[in-house]
């Protein structure tokens, strides 16, 4: 500093003033959701474009309101990378729609809406509970939007042929449905499975699962706390009748040990969807958004889908959700109007159009307590308000830690708890 000139100090200071005022502009700024703006926009999401587009244009139409949107849709397992280069080389979107994997990652990237601007108080009242993920200590982490909840898919046929009226609702029905609904051979083969359960490599969702039978024991796997993150995998308490974390895991992996009378699933099936497709697996465990893709893959296919079971007398029912948001970027040159679009677009109105042409459910309460007619999105909704998810440190490492903690067990490596223990130091090593 000492080696600059008077003028280049001048500007300095004039230049930290005028970005300091802006940075106090948006953590001020409360919207009144009028929407539209002859600035572009720009939206990063893996949505289908021409569903979303719709989405837009019909807002528009609907509301008469001009939106200067331009979405782009990204490949899911890309938008990592192209969020991380269109970063350092200056040229990222206004916001991205990301889901509750990618918050910590890009924590550091992300701006933060003030409590001034959207009180929590409000936001508890607006939102579902899992959308409190996005609360912190400097802000709140971007704007709810959907969530994508894990539902049970069940095979009408197959139940009615065992002489099954419907479907599970607790776990504890799984081992007697097991004996009636899996089928083997002379030589142990499998050749109709109840359910995929005990393996990991070919079961589809399958950490969304494990996640949801962990959080039903009581365990939130990682939770935010005195600005920091932590695993609560090492915690063997329980708020359940499923037991601790180490007796829901041992649940799941009985059912690929051909020593058990619930033997159903192992390795060698295919990837449970094609073969709950195939209509050889009494039931599948897939996300809302799955729905459509099901029916249009075999029309033929007689099922029907419910709430993801849940433990014996449990006081708050649970299941996984892919929660998605809208979150804006520290480097994005347009936050005030962004926020502004943002907020319009995510506004009751505008999610009811957004219900209509996606197979997902909101997250917004006042939507869900309208209710609907239709079951399968009756279905969608209940999910959704129970729906939980935990902040996801690095997805990749954490997909291996979960693999090794079910293939350590189903190899007899090792013993259940001390493969938990094991999960549990690796996340917290991941998480610090």
């Amino acid at each position: 500093m000492d080696n600059l000139s008077n003028f280049e100090k001048i500007l300095l200071v004039v230049f930290g003033f005028l970005a300091a005022l802006g940075l106090l502009a948006f953590s001020t700024y409360k919207t009144n959701n009028s929407g539209g703006s002859d600035i572009e926009v720009v939206v990063w999401g893996n949505l289908d474009k021409m569903s979303f587009d719709n989405f837009i244009s019909t807002v528009m139409d609907e509301q008469n309101k001009k939106l200067n949107i331009k979405y782009v849709q990204k490949n899911y397992d890309t938008l990592d990378n192209d969020l991380l280069e269109s970063i350092a080389s200056g040229v990222a979107p206004d916001t991205v729609i990301l889901s509750n994997e990618f918050i910590k990652k890009y924590s550091d990237k992300i701006y933060p809406i003030s409590y001034e601007t959207l009180p929590e108080r409000t936001f508890k009242d607006t939102y579902i509970q899992e959308a409190e993920l996005l609360l912190r200590q400097d802000g709140i982490f971007g704007v709810p939007f959907f969530v994508d909840p894990l539902i049970m898919y069940w095979n009408r046929d197959m139940f009615a042929s065992a002489g099954i009226a419907n479907p599970p609702e607790k776990w504890s029905e799984f081992p007697l449905l097991a004996s009636k609904l899996s089928k083997t051979d002379s030589n142990a083969n499998i050749i109709k499975s109840f359910v995929s359960f005990g393996e990991y490599r070919n079961v589809n969702n399958i950490k969304g699962l494990l996640s949801s039978l962990i959080i039903q024991t009581g365990n939130p796997i990682v939770n935010y706390k005195d600005g920091k993150f932590k695993s609560y995998l090492l915690s063997e308490s329980s708020n359940s009748n499923f037991g601790d974390v180490s007796s829901a895991i041992s649940f799941f992996t009985e059912y690929s040990n051909p020593k058990k009378s619930v033997y159903s699933w192992n390795r060698s099936l295919p990837f449970s969807k094609q073969s709950f497709l195939s209509e050889d697996l009494s039931i599948y465990f897939g996300m809302s958004s799955e729905y459509n893709s099901i029916k249009q893959k075999n029309p033929n296919l007689n099922f029907d889908i419910s709430l993801l079971p849940q433990v014996v007398d449990t006081k708050a029912k649970s299941t996984f959700g892919d929660f998605y948001s809208f979150i804006f970027l520290k480097n994005s040159k347009n936050l005030l109007n962004t926020y502004n679009v943002v907020s319009y677009i995510t506004g009751s109105e505008s999610i009811k159009v957004f219900l209509k042409n996606f197979d997902l459910a909101p997250a917004r309460k006042d939507i869900i307590s309208l209710g609907t007619n239709d079951p399968v999105k009756n279905i969608f909704y209940k999910s959704a308000l129970i729906s939980k998810g935990w902040i996801d440190p690095d997805t990749k490492k954490t997909d291996q830690i979960f693999q090794n903690m079910i293939e350590d067990i189903t190899t007899g490596k090792l013993q259940v708890s001390d493969s938990v223990k094991k999960a549990g130091t690796e996340m917290n090593y991941l998480l610090q």
